[in-house]
């Protein structure tokens, strides 16, 4: 079986059973030649003929696959190019697009913010236009393709923060944050109503007969209720207003405290107002004051005269001694509208004119008198 009949196949040999004579048609591979018209099977023998075809065959087999693996490579190479070309267009027109510039401009405008703020000592305001700057900048950076593995959504939410820093940064541009050095506690008329405060750090703003203001710094929470229980404690129970962070009340001389706690500053502001001084007046007979019955005291202050609004503080004057010129009002004319309780009054006359009178424990009388419209312009 070791005569060759035809070489046109590739991957078989044609050879001739020795045998039988029949044409047999044998894979390269084989080892053996097997004759399908007598059945005798023999060892091929590994004749130079035979070598050469295989040899042959496998060759053709490896520039087949090797072309295949080539066409293979090139048309991926051409969409890895085309894929690169459309992305560098995209990415060029992202470069240019204004979105891009108006993103870069609020970087700076963030940045140059922050050291404005700063240097203003308004650092809480700072630190949030700082994060809104980096913000920004991040975005940039992404948009510039610098950074990579940023999807648009990504973009999107970064944005919205940086917008969202503008809301606290308005909200304590105004708040100045101090470092304040160690004070001195003035023992004087106001100070002496006051406890001290327990921080030795702080600012005294003004300090006069009529009022004393301060700022105390490194002030916890626990720190102003415990000293609101202590102004309390020195006579400040009258008139109480007291929320989580604000406290104000009068004492039995008529002296107005206030204290609000600012937490984020570990700021507490002290203002205390001394009692209004009230001497004689002389109730006026022109504007709307004409249109009132005169109080029984004479003692007090006018606030406000103008041709829309009268406004005065009456002393010495009973509830019973309210209760009287309530009614008197009334029959004055100022019957419409009406709202009456122990210590307000609220009412209109038929033109319109408005009354309000507040009376408080410290027999003080507030008149105001006004018309609306006019008033408010």
């Amino acid at each position: 079986m070791n005569e060759t009949l035809d070489k046109q196949y590739t991957d078989t040999i044609i050879l001739k059973c020795n045998n039988c004579g029949g044409h047999l048609e044998v894979m390269k591979e084989n080892e053996t030649a097997h004759c399908p018209y007598c059945g005798m099977s023999e060892l091929l023998v590994e004749s130079d003929e035979i070598v050469i075809e295989r040899i042959r065959s496998k060759t053709y087999k490896d520039i087949a696959s090797e072309k295949i693996q080539s066409e293979k490579e090139l048309e991926l190479t051409k969409l890895q190019l085309l894929a690169q070309e459309k992305f560098a267009q995209k990415l060029a027109k992202i470069r240019k697009s204004p979105l891009t510039f108006i993103i870069a401009f609020l970087t700076i405008a963030a940045f140059l913010g922050t050291i404005v703020t700063y240097r203003l000592n308004y650092k809480v305001s700072a630190i949030f236009i700082g994060c809104q700057a980096l913000l920004f900048f991040v975005v940039w950076l992404m948009r510039m393709r610098f950074v990579k593995g940023s999807g648009i959504y990504l973009h999107s939410l970064l944005s919205l923060l940086a917008v969202l820093m503008t809301i606290p940064f308005f909200m304590f541009i105004g708040v100045e944050h101090k470092n304040y050095d160690s004070y001195v506690w003035q023992q004087n008329n106001l100070t002496t109503m006051l406890p001290k405060p327990k921080s030795e750090y702080g600012e005294i703003k003004r300090d006069t007969a009529d009022e004393f203001v301060m700022l105390v710094g490194r002030v916890k929470e626990s720190d102003f209720n415990t000293y609101v229980e202590a102004c309390i404690e020195k006579g400040f129970r009258l008139k109480i207003y007291r929320s989580e962070w604000t406290f104000n009340a009068d004492n039995q001389s008529g002296e107005s405290l206030k204290v609000v706690f600012t937490a984020y500053l570990s700021e507490m502001e002290i203002t205390l107002t001394a009692k209004e001084v009230l001497n004689e007046y002389l109730w006026p007979d022109r504007g709307l004051s004409t249109l009132l019955p005169e109080p029984v005291s004479d003692v007090g202050i006018i606030n406000t005269e103008s041709e829309y609004l009268f406004r005065i503080t009456v002393a010495k004057t009973s509830i019973s001694d309210y209760n009287q010129y309530v009614n008197a009002c009334i029959e004055a004319g100022f019957a419409e509208h009406m709202l009456l309780s122990e210590n307000q009054f609220y009412s209109e006359n038929s033109e319109g004119v408005v009354i309000e009178i507040d009376h408080d424990s410290n027999d003080v009388m507030e008149i105001t008198v006004y018309i609306p419209q006019k008033a408010e312009d």
